[in-house]
């Protein structure tokens, strides 16, 4: 039997939140609890209080009271406002006692978590999911220049006292050298389940209730409804699109600029062939990967791409924008195709991708090939070794008690 071990991770952002980060967070801590780990998360409270609950998969939340940001600053998004963070941290390590601590970011629990484990002497990894621009998008002009650079400051004084740190693919990882991380750091994915993301049939009901067609080309894209995901461009472009072909957009998720995007609509003339779900149930959601024909990744900023992934899962071509992590997932002409950030370029790709129904099948088949590469259990078991690994290495240097 594999040794089991104590886990605790940490994270300012965990469920009921929606956004990569929390979603991976949540992922990677009931499925080591499933394999048999003993699971503790530091989370924020959903309100002012401190507090921890379990879950359905027996994993423990220590919640720390919190509250939302401006929303100028970011929408979705709440911080630990406990001026007693160390010794609060430092209390719940002390409780659970762990065999190692992963975090997840920089900020002030990431922090507290760092200071608690040399203490302690408990080994700690991080993975990086940070982009500035997920955070100064919100911040005009050189204000948001100046505070991307003292972030990434910030964040190496924190991830260069970790005994090891994964970043979910090739480019993220590289990210890190260019801003100045000095020690080792390995690819490991977010992971997808594929079970979930099975072709399943589309409900009437569902049809219905969101005003959807089964008889035209469908194109989804799943996220915050925020700038960095560049739904102005796919608007643009999809009203460009529908002066040639039959068509509908879903756009599931929310955000601080819906109703910016839901103008945008009306003024395109669209707003009848665009659909904005909102947030909606992972039910739902399966249902409606289930009813598109391709997906759309927009996004700037994705140190991978979970949703693209899921799409891809769904068995989904894929048009995806050259950038950043993405073309690591879309191997341009073979599972979907890559496009600039250009209005005419994405509009040409999307009447390519739809004109041939028998070249669409061999991408859909060639994405879920490209995605079986990352299998969550793949994924899982990678941090198993990862953690078995610094935790023996922790102990062969720790100084011999006499």
């Amino acid at each position: 039997m594999e040794k089991k071990m104590r886990i605790l991770l940490a994270n300012e952002t965990y469920s009921p939140w929606l956004n990569g980060c929390a979603t991976f967070t949540q992922r990677l801590a009931q499925n080591l609890a499933k394999k048999g780990h003993i699971v503790g998360v530091i989370a924020p409270a959903v309100k002012f209080d401190d507090h921890y609950e379990i879950d359905d998969c027996g994993v423990t939340i220590f919640r720390l009271r919190s509250l939302p940001t401006p929303k100028m600053i970011h929408p979705n998004f709440r911080v630990i406002t406990k001026p007693d963070i160390n010794p609060a941290v430092k209390k719940i390590v002390g409780d659970f006692n762990p065999d190692i601590i992963h975090i997840q970011n920089h900020f002030s629990v990431g922090k507290a978590c760092v200071k608690a484990a040399k203490k302690a002497g408990i080994p700690i990894v991080g993975t990086n999911h940070f982009m500035p621009e997920n955070l100064t998008q919100f911040v005009p002009g050189f204000i948001g220049d100046t505070m991307m650079k003292v972030m990434w400051k910030d964040f190496l004084k924190v991830y260069n006292k970790l005994d090891y740190v994964t970043a979910p693919s090739k480019a993220a990882v590289q990210m890190l050298y260019n801003v100045g991380y000095k020690k080792e750091a390995a690819v490991i994915s977010n992971g997808i389940e594929f079970d979930k993301f099975k072709k399943r049939p589309v409900s009437e009901k569902l049809l219905k209730k969101y005003n959807l067609k089964k008889d035209v080309a469908t194109f989804i894209s799943v996220g915050r409804i925020e700038k960095d995901k560049n739904l102005d461009l796919v608007l643009e472009a999809f009203a460009k699109f529908l002066k040639k072909e039959k068509g509908q957009l879903i756009l599931v998720g929310n955000g601080k600029f819906e109703r910016e995007f839901k103008r945008l609509a009306r003024l395109l003339k669209i707003k009848n062939e665009v659909v904005f779900t909102g947030k909606i149930s992972d039910e739902e959601l399966w249902e409606i990967y289930s009813l598109a024909d391709v997906y759309i990744g927009a996004g700037t900023a994705e140190l991978q791409g979970i949703a693209v992934m899921e799409g891809m899962a769904s068995g989904l071509p894929v048009l995806a924008v050259n950038a950043v992590a993405l073309p690591e997932l879309v191997e341009h002409g073979v599972n979907g195709y890559l496009f600039e950030l250009e209005v005419k370029d994405l509009t040409e790709k999307m009447l390519k991708i739809v004109e041939d129904r028998e070249k669409l099948k061999e991408m859909a088949a060639h994405s879920l090939k490209i995605i079986s590469r990352h299998d969550k259990n793949v994924t899982i078991k990678q941090f198993e070794e990862l953690y078995e690994k610094v935790i023996a290495e922790k102990r062969a240097k720790a100084p011999v008690q006499v």
